[in-house]
């Protein structure tokens, strides 16, 4: 059987002449998760797709595993704040790869993963735009899921993680759940927290593969101060179910720190605006966080898009009331904009793709992800399980056998 018949159905079925590596997230994860592996995979925010092709480079030539990812608010049923649908996602990223050359048995895996599928209020409509993505992101292809409930009671983010989770384990792939919202004001969670939220989704039979902690991070050009006491105090007394810690906010934490993620337990490490400041051309300090000019960003006029481009972003967040963080939705409005000036400018993608690549290859050799392909293109040809957990309704039949 050829290692490309092994690739998740549901991707398959989606994309039935590609040739590209995209495998279950869970693979991924069991080659970084196995014993003396010592390696972390690196999840990256793509929300241009500019942003994409120094990645692939970079993973090509260190065949180092990645997960490409969005989460809810930068891409929804509507586009989010990127422009971009689940399926439009998927799709840049498959063709990006192709283009690339990264296809065929002896190519780079990949995944692509629905971050941050949140819920923050308990409210049906906000249930049913979760529900709905996912299902849509399964028909699309991904083979990685992130289910957030953070923002709500622990009940609550049990009771509606185990509805939504369901979905994404009868299809046999990655599910990421999140104790403690990511830089939100009640601080970082509790050991008690994450056990508390990992027993109970195991006892009804959808055990999350990952689960993203608040350990002192936040999204964002912010620093972060990751509390790596708690962070593996959690990863060990989750070691009877077998769950990995994510890393949300690793931006803002400098990349020579990154490499030691393993030893506290994280094996997903997301960074996403670290990415955003390269195709900018923002100055950055040595931990990835963007010099601020005013209500603005400082831009290198010799880095990313050009000056002239930069300018009339500005003035459309100025007219909107956007500053700081909340630039980022200027990802919609000009997403065309930028790709044209992209494409028609040798000397400004080249910059850009250069950036993007040096950057990935820094993280990736930090992370200790090189040449860890061949672990995972192995681990997928021995037909190795990948721990489909069992779904809410198949435990609820059995409760009445």
């Amino acid at each position: 059987m050829s290692l490309l018949d092994k690739r998740p159905e549901n991707f398959k079925k989606a994309f039935p002449k590609s040739s590209v590596l995209h495998v279950n997230g869970r693979h991924i994860l069991q080659s970084a998760m196995k014993a003396g592996s010592n390696w972390v995979a690196m999840a990256v925010n793509m929300r241009h797709r500019i942003m994409i092709p120094g990645i692939v480079k970079a993973s090509m030539e260190l065949d180092a595993p990645v997960i490409y990812e969005l989460a809810l608010s930068e891409s929804d049923m509507k586009g989010g704040y990127t422009g971009m649908n689940p399926a439009e996602f998927i799709k840049v990223v498959v063709e990006i790869n192709e283009q690339m050359g990264n296809a065929g048995e002896k190519a780079t895996p990949f995944t692509v993963h629905r971050d941050h599928t949140t819920v923050q209020k308990p409210t049906r409509a906000a249930f049913d735009k979760a529900d709905e993505i996912i299902r849509e992101s399964i028909k699309a292809g991904y083979g990685s899921f992130s289910i957030d409930v953070s923002f709500l009671p622990m009940e609550q983010n049990i009771a509606i993680s185990l509805l939504l989770a369901e979905q994404v384990v009868q299809a046999g792939l990655m599910y990421e759940s999140e104790v403690g919202e990511i830089g939100g004001k009640h601080g970082n969670s509790s050991v008690s927290e994450a056990v508390l939220l990992v027993e109970a989704l195991a006892k009804a039979g959808v055990k999350p593969d990952l689960i993203a902690i608040n350990n002192g991070t936040t999204h964002g050009n912010v620093r972060g101060n990751i509390d790596l006491k708690l962070t593996r105090d959690t990863y060990n007394a989750l070691r009877p179910w077998g769950v990995g810690i994510a890393q949300h906010g690793t931006t803002g934490t400098a990349i020579s720190d990154v490499g030691k993620f393993y030893e506290d337990g994280i094996f997903k490490a997301n960074v996403g605006t670290h990415w955003q400041n390269m195709i900018w051309g923002i100055d950055i300090d040595e931990y990835g966080v963007a010099f601020e000019k005013g209500s603005s960003y400082q831009k290198n006029p010799d880095k990313g898009i050009s000056m002239e481009l930069w300018k009339k972003m500005e003035e459309h967040a100025a007219s909107n009331g956007w500053k700081g963080g909340n630039m980022k939705s200027l990802h919609k409005p000009f997403r065309d904009a930028v790709f044209e000036e992209y494409s028609s400018n040798a000397k400004i993608r080249e910059r850009i793709d250069m950036a993007v690549y040096t950057t990935a290859c820094e993280f990736f050799k930090a992370l200790k992800a090189e040449k860890k392909g061949a672990d995972v293109r192995e681990i997928l040809a021995s037909g190795a399980a990948v721990g489909a957990g069992t779904s809410v309704r198949e435990e609820k039949e059995r409760d009445y056998e």
